[in-house]
């Protein structure tokens, strides 16, 4: 068979890793590289590329060997990919990426059965976010979670030294519709004294006089009030381009510093806002080791899915035991995934760090 390797979407700290994954898999089969994104599938950059070619360091580092990006596909893109598949002979399609990517694929699937391509298609799941349907979790999110546990906790400290100064401070993690890289800056079961005060999610609804109260109260309470925020969490602050078509409209962050700018305002005291930015996905010098072989492994099923003639299907994780923590996988049809957001569940939508034990049980061996 010949096969097609691509990413769409960002990078993240473990995507190379799921690419050797794959071409591991792939062995036997003749493989082409999609570069550069959904842009590259339309307008034909595909070439060979041999697991020899992807160096073994490339699974520790950021950024994507591939090249990535993103792309609003319009009808006139699926024709002109459905071509570019077909004068390329290729057998089967492999995308590594998350919401968009597998409501692409499955578009992609549908445009080649109309147009009279044989095409088997396969997603591997990939987004710090960790908002994929179908996954206990997503390959890539268990390494910026890991960042967090491991960045924020020394800003809290170093806020608490300078707490005489700067009595507030707002951290800002990744998260645009979901509040999942939020949760795991709550991490702090090393350094319990030097927890965030409060949380704020996408799902749980700003309540301005509800923040203002309880950052005054963690002043009084402990001398300074220190926040975790989702980059989408208080979207009213803002004028970001929230619902942009596939994330096609670049979101520079900031609600921090409104919301740095509303507690100065209104309780007089001195607050910054801090952007963690793209440092969350691109730190693979912090990735962890857990999620680089569930990456891995995704790549590997995803390419034995297309050798064995299967289609319009993603690779599903789920966790098959806990003493030790172990991962299983099986396929999810596309059409249960493409373009669904899945949000933190109710059970852990609280702006009080101290109510997410339960949530830190379960992110424990993805960042270990």
């Amino acid at each position: 068979m010949r096969l097609l390797i691509g990413q769409t979407g960002a990078p993240t700290a473990v995507v190379n890793a799921s690419l050797r994954g794959f071409l591991e898999g792939a062995d036997g089969h003749e493989v082409l590289a999609l570069r550069g994104g959904p842009d590259g599938l339309v307008d034909g950059r595909l070439t060979p590329v041999a697991l020899a070619d992807v160096p073994p360091a490339w699974t520790s580092r950021g950024g994507s060997w591939l090249g990535a990006g993103r792309r609003a596909v319009t009808g006139d893109d699926l024709d002109a990919a459905v071509a570019t598949l077909a004068a390329h002979r290729v057998d089967g399609v492999a995308l590594i990426g998350g919401n968009g990517t597998m409501a692409l694929l499955r578009a992609l699937t549908e445009r080649a059965e109309q147009a009279g391509l044989p095409l088997c298609t396969a997603g591997i799941p990939k987004t710090v976010d960790n908002d994929l349907v179908g996954v206990d979790h997503c390959p890539g999110f268990g390494s910026a979670a890991r960042y967090l546990t491991r960045v924020v906790p020394d800003l809290a400290r170093d806020h608490a030294a300078m707490r005489a100064i700067e009595p507030v401070r707002i951290v800002e993690t990744l998260g645009r519709s979901v509040g999942w890289l939020a949760l795991a800056a709550t991490w702090h079961r090393e350094d319990p004294a030097h927890a965030p005060h409060l949380v704020l999610l996408p799902e749980v609804p700003f309540d301005r006089a509800d923040f203002l109260r309880r950052v005054a109260d963690a002043i009084d309470a402990h001398g300074r009030a220190f926040v975790v925020t989702s980059e989408g969490a208080a979207r009213e602050l803002t004028d970001e381009p929230f619902e942009a078509a596939n994330h096609t409209r670049i979101l520079l962050g900031g609600v921090s510093r409104r919301l740095a700018a509303l507690v100065t305002a209104e309780l007089g005291v001195a607050a910054r806002g801090e952007v963690l930015g793209m440092v969350q996905r691109s730190a693979g010098a912090l990735a962890g080791d857990v999620d680089r072989r569930e990456a891995a492994e995704a790549g590997r099923q995803a390419a034995r899915l297309l050798a064995d003639g299967r289609s319009g299907l993603m690779v599903g994780l789920h966790r098959v035991g806990t003493e030790p923590y172990t991962a299983g996988y099986d396929p999810v049809p596309l059409a249960e995934v493409a373009g669904l957001t899945r949000p933190v569940p109710e059970r852990w939508r609280t702006t009080d760090p101290a109510d997410l034990d339960d949530f830190h049980d379960w992110l424990s061996p993805l960042i270990a």
